[in-house]
């Protein structure tokens, strides 16, 4: 199991602008810059329970490292998602802000959609698989006193089904933090028994309410997701560290296989519930 607080790489950064802060000679750093590159944030979340005919998808362009622009939506894009079994296609609609929105998507679990972003003349394409997700069965919670330290974490349960490979993510927002911890793991070794997934936070405290979402995702996405988890979580090589592995995305340029495309789209039902710190 892997998991990540996305607060940590927040932390070095705060350090650095306080060094830089603490410098009496100014000092330029030449950081190469590849160009803007377009950023795709497409989840299909269904939540169990729901219609899931609600959906979001987000594009941005990256911007330079120094760039005070850090986010710049991208608008007058056509984005729509097919579903492969019947051909039936969803359009999300522009907001002019950088979103795209339909309130007619259907889910269904187990099925292909294609996502595909046109845009500036070129065509985007990615394929996945809506997955399903597990019915949590319980939460715990876990102290672990080590060196004078106290530790959270938390363990949510729920059972496997046999003789399928499944892939699980788990999100894990407490209430005083604007956004998740990610944990994933494999039924590699608990095929058809009770499974858990955990994380534990710094800023896991009494009194506080913790969210907690777990869905059913695909083994490619349980891929990108492990180096995801494993470079963020890395401190090592100093302020700037060298990517040890390229991260790529499902999403491709039809028109141009060269061009990196950031980001991924996929699917996942998911179950959610919510947890107080004791």
């Amino acid at each position: 199991m892997k998991n990540i607080n996305i607060y940590n790489k927040l932390g070095v950064l705060i350090i650095i602008i306080g060094l830089l802060n603490s410098c009496t000679d100014v000092i330029d750093v030449n950081v190469p810059n590849g160009g803007a590159r377009l950023v795709v944030d497409a989840s299909i979340k269904w939540q169990k329970g729901t219609s899931g005919e609600t959906q979001t998808i987000n594009l941005r362009e990256s911007t330079a490292f120094f760039d005070i622009n850090q986010d710049v939506p991208v608008k007058g894009a056509s984005v729509t998602v097919t579903k492969e079994n019947d051909g039936s296609i969803v359009v999300f609609a522009d907001q002019n802000n950088g979103s795209y929105t339909a309130t007619d998507f259907v889910p269904e679990l187990n099925a292909s959609y294609t996502l595909e972003i046109l845009y500036k003349g070129n065509s985007y394409k990615a394929t996945e698989t809506l997955m399903a997700g597990p019915v949590i069965t319980r939460v715990e919670q876990i102290i672990d006193e080590a060196d004078g330290d106290t530790e959270i974490e938390l363990q949510v349960f729920f059972d496997d089904p046999r003789d399928v490979k499944n892939y699980y993510l788990g999100e894990f927002t407490p209430a005083n933090l604007p956004l998740p911890s990610l944990a994933v793991i494999s039924d590699k070794f608990t095929d058809g028994n009770e499974n858990f997934i955990e994380n534990d936070n710094d800023n896991y405290v009494a009194g506080v309410t913790v969210g907690i979402n777990v869905y059913g995702i695909s083994r490619r996405y349980y891929d990108y997701l492990n180096i995801l988890i494993q470079q963020a979580g890395s401190e090592e090589g100093g302020p700037f560290p060298t990517t040890p592995v390229q991260l790529k995305g499902n999403v491709t340029n039809v028109n141009d296989s060269n061009e990196e495309v950031l980001g991924y789209f996929r699917l996942g039902e998911f179950n959610t519930t919510s947890y107080t710190i004791n």
